[in-house]
């Protein structure tokens, strides 16, 4: 009799105790995640380099990598490699979820906005660009729409307007004949000096020390791209994934962008 009490009072410490200490176990797993990896670029390794101090104020040790390929830090992020990215616009990243059935997510609050614009070295002005202009514009699908619309937007060419995305081949009127040539969003820059104009970002110019005011035009919708923290739809509620989002939001890393980027990021608060 003895051993069947000491056996049901076991059974009853192990039912009543184990799943606690595991729901414990694994609360305190989250709670305290505290090394946390972020993939960037050059143009915003500035940014996140700023933000390691912040969040080591808050209990965390950030770590991040520089890659030289948008879609490559959001394969790292969707894999698990890294926790978090600070690079891409929002529509960049859907199309990304979308063609390779990732579940990415942009916590919110969203930060800033990133503009684009028409840049020459040749001309100052959007009128002098001649007949038959050559002019860089970014492959991926999503840039290549936001940098026609750029350009229908003031009236040099007509696009499709039947169209959520529109692409070369939905160029319905080309008055001047533009010629465009299409290359990785990090080379249309470079491209200057062999093009008449390059549509290109704020950001890109900034990288290449060059003066991202300078645009004949801009695009007119840059809240339309929201960029902000990435990180895989599980991890958006994270206590870590929100303060981390807080330190980019906090005055001191705003002031830093603002003094560092010279007004390249422009904040939505």
């Amino acid at each position: 009799m003895k051993r069947v009490i000491f056996m049901a009072a076991m059974l009853l410490i192990f039912w009543g105790v184990t799943p606690f200490n595991g729901g414990s176990m694994a609360q305190s797993a989250e709670t305290k995640k505290t090394d946390i990896s972020i993939s960037c670029a050059e143009t915003t390794q500035a940014l996140v380099d700023a933000v390691v101090p912040v969040m080591a104020e808050k209990g965390y040790k950030v770590t991040y990598q520089i890659f030289n390929n948008n879609v490559n830090t959001l394969v790292a992020v969707n894999d698990g490699s890294m926790d978090a990215l600070m690079l891409v616009h929002k529509p960049f990243m859907q199309i990304f979820n979308n063609r390779n059935n990732a579940d990415l997510v942009m916590v919110e609050p969203h930060m800033f906005a990133v503009g684009m614009g028409v840049f020459s070295e040749r001309y100052t002005r959007i009128e002098d660009l001649p007949e038959n202009a050559s002019i860089a514009i970014m492959n991926d699908s999503m840039n290549m729409d936001r940098g026609l619309r750029i350009l229908a937007d003031a009236n040099l060419l007509s696009i499709d307007p039947s169209k959520k995305t529109v692409s070369l081949i939905d160029i319905e009127k080309n008055p001047k004949n533009f010629k465009f040539v299409e290359m990785d969003q990090t080379q249309t820059v470079r491209s200057l000096q062999d093009m008449d104009a390059a549509i290109a970002f704020f950001s890109h110019m900034k990288n290449a020390d060059k003066d991202f005011t300078n645009y004949l035009i801009r695009d007119q919708h840059p809240d339309q791209y929201p960029q902000g923290v990435i990180v895989k739809a599980e991890n958006a509620k994270a206590k870590w994934a929100q303060d981390l989002v807080e330190a980019f939001h906090s005055k001191k890393i705003r002031d830093f962008a603002y003094k560092h980027y010279g007004g390249l990021y422009q904040y939505f608060d």
